[in-house]
């Protein structure tokens, strides 16, 4: 049911989150701290994928000569 005004909107959340947190659930968890190494892994990736590319379509005006 959708609510008509501000104060049903509002009566609805307290009692959703009356409802979590008698199952036990937090709707405010704390905040994560930040891993940069998702961020370093996907950097690192990029560039390997960068440097591959570049390198076949330089590879292709080399003419290697024995």
């Amino acid at each position: 049911m959708a609510a008509q005004s501000v104060e049903e909107e509002l009566a609805e959340l307290a009692e959703l989150v009356r409802e979590a947190e008698a199952l036990g659930i937090d709707p405010w968890p704390p905040e994560k701290k930040e891993r940069p190494w998702a961020k370093w892994a996907l950097g690192s990736f990029m560039i390997v994928l960068m440097l591959s590319a570049v390198s076949k379509v330089l590879f292709r005006f080399v003419s290697i000569e024995g």
